[in-house]
């Protein structure tokens, strides 16, 4: 080193070229530092080998599994090393003719040295009692599945399984152990598991609305979360009855041809608009069934005017296909001209037409009781029929169903309506004085023996469903909730007997009627006095006539 000509420019060390700012170290550490890039692999800076783009490191890679080897000499790493040493130790083994590294106690391979397990001894299941593989508890698969204790130790399992369990898990065990099989209940917990389980919200209202699937049927975990959140005041009732009123409205004006669907769309809207009115007002409102019907017989009109009568207008509508069309269905005029009557007047305040074709027709028909009654001899075959067998049973197709018994009694003797049976609650039945409360009947209605036999078979067969619903007539569909039945499942209770209540309730009618006053008949089944005077039509009492 020569003289000193200044100090680094970095580290002040003495330099003794003239032209260089920088010691020999610090040159040194410069070149090498413009020399190193970012490797692609570990991201260090590094001086990158030109054959493979990373650094020396990196570039040491295995050729089999390309993983990062340590050696510079190897071309494997130390796991494929290693397991290349382990297969090259492996040999037949004499006992199973498998690879496997041989005992030299044993000569065999590890699994055919180790001693087996002897077989156990069988042992009885605890619940039935035969000799069978256990499924858990000490019982076979049959009886674990029947064992009431499953769903709640599905339940602990889940609380256990999850970080924040709900409050109310335990009691919703509870409630879907009561209503339902063991095997069910898992089944409805197990899928709550994957909703409580999930990054939303556990609160009841969202649990709740994760749970509907879309379509008519929200599900049956939706179904039994429903009834338990609105049982318990923790969430509100979903909206699904409307939204499935909603489309059975849109299905029917879908089907009204394109040039005449505006208007059925208006008039759709204009009925429900009337319907929020009447009940933010207090008074009757619209139910789903009647605007539906309103729009069916409409869309039936749109139909019979666009492929019968040839038009595709409203405005070119007139009186005469209007009475055409009422012909077609003699029975319906009075109803269908109600309809046609609310949509015409609502098509001229819209300026949709100038005239109401509807406006003179008369919807005139004799008000007398036109429907078929049962004679004598059926009226004993029923009663025969619902009275003799009772202990039969249904199931087994050699007797007769109890909802069937219990809905043609009532009907035949007490002339009770479909709508009655259906809404008929537990706390309607007094067993002292063997009566029932039916519908709006402003006293109860006291029992023969024979009726009291058939209600008492029905709420034998409601018992043996262990179900909490305050109904009489409990069905599979209703027995895990708190819904009455369906109008359609009345509807047709009677179908083997081949009677319709409605059939058989006016035959009651007509007889009380006819021979009792018909003010005494409507103040016993809470009618209006002017209903059961249609029963009279054609009828005169000879008694009452002046004597000649």
């Amino acid at each position: 080193m020569g003289k000193k000509q200044r100090d680094c420019a970095d580290c002040g060390a003495p330099v003794g070229l003239l032209d260089q700012p920088r010691c020999c170290r610090c040159s040194r550490r410069v070149r090498e530092n413009a020399a190193k890039e970012p490797c692609p692999a570990c991201g260090n800076q590094r001086v990158l080998q030109a054959d493979t783009g990373r650094c020396v490191l990196c570039s040491r890679r295995c050729r089999r599994c390309d993983r990062p080897r340590r050696s510079a000499t190897e071309t494997l790493c130390k796991t494929c090393r290693r397991t290349d040493q382990r297969a090259a130790a492996m040999q037949i083994c004499p006992r199973c003719a498998r690879l496997g590294h041989l005992r030299a106690a044993t000569g065999w391979c590890g699994h055919c040295s180790r001693p087996q397990p002897g077989p156990q001894p069988p042992r009885p299941c605890a619940g039935c009692g035969r000799v069978r593989r256990h499924a858990g508890l000490g019982l076979c698969s049959a009886c674990w599945q029947r064992h009431p204790a499953r769903p709640f130790i599905r339940a602990e399992a889940l609380a256990e399984r999850l970080a924040s369990p709900p409050d109310w898990l335990e009691s919703f065990t509870a409630h879907v152990a009561s209503r339902y099989c063991p095997s069910r209940a898992c089944m409805l917990i197990t899928e709550l598991g994957r909703l409580l389980a999930d990054e939303h919200s556990n609160l009841p209202a969202a649990v709740l609305d994760r749970a509907r699937r879309p379509g008519r049927s929200m599900g049956p975990l939706a179904r039994v979360l429903e009834d338990f959140f609105t049982d318990h005041q923790l969430a509100l009732a979903t909206d699904h009855p409307e939204q499935l009123a909603a489309g059975r409205r849109r299905r029917r004006v879908d089907r009204v041809p394109a040039p005449l669907r505006p208007a059925v769309a208006g008039f759709c809207e204009k009925m429900l608009h009337a319907r929020e009115r009447a009940r933010r007002a207090g008074t009757r409102a619209r139910s789903d069934h009647t605007v539906e019907t309103a729009l069916t017989i409409v869309g039936d009109l749109a139909q019979f005017l666009t492929e019968q009568r040839g038009k595709h207008g409203w405005e070119l509508v007139d009186i005469g296909d209007i009475e055409a069309f009422l012909a077609g269905m003699p029975a319906s005029r009075k109803r269908r001209l109600v309809v046609l009557r609310q949509f015409f007047r609502f098509a001229r305040a819209r300026r949709l037409i100038l005239v109401d074709p509807a406006r003179d027709l008369s919807a005139s028909e004799p008000s007398a009781f036109r429907g078929s009654t049962l004679t004598l001899a059926e009226q004993r075959s029923l009663f025969r029929r619902w009275t003799t067998d009772l202990s039969a049973d249904s199931a087994a197709g050699d007797g007769v169903h109890p909802h069937e018994a219990l809905v043609g009694m009532l009907a035949l003797l007490h002339g009770a309506s479909s709508q009655e049976m259906r809404l008929m609650l537990i706390d309607d039945v007094d067993e002292h004085a063997r009566a029932v409360r039916l519908g709006r009947r402003p006293h109860p209605v006291p029992l023969d023996p024979a009726s009291w036999s058939v209600l008492q078979r029905c709420l034998a067969h409601r018992a043996q469903q262990r179900t909490d619903n305050p109904h009489v007539i409990v069905t599979k569909g209703t027995k895990a909730g708190r819904r009455a039945a369906s109008t359609a499942y009345l509807s047709h209770v009677l179908d083997p007997c081949g009677a319709a209540p409605r059939m058989i309730r006016s035959t009651r009618l007509v007889d009380l009627v006819n021979v009792m006053d018909p003010k005494l008949v409507a103040a016993a089944f809470g009618m209006d006095p002017q209903s059961p005077l249609i029963y009279l039509a054609d009828h005169v009492d000879a008694g009452r006539l002046p004597n000649p």
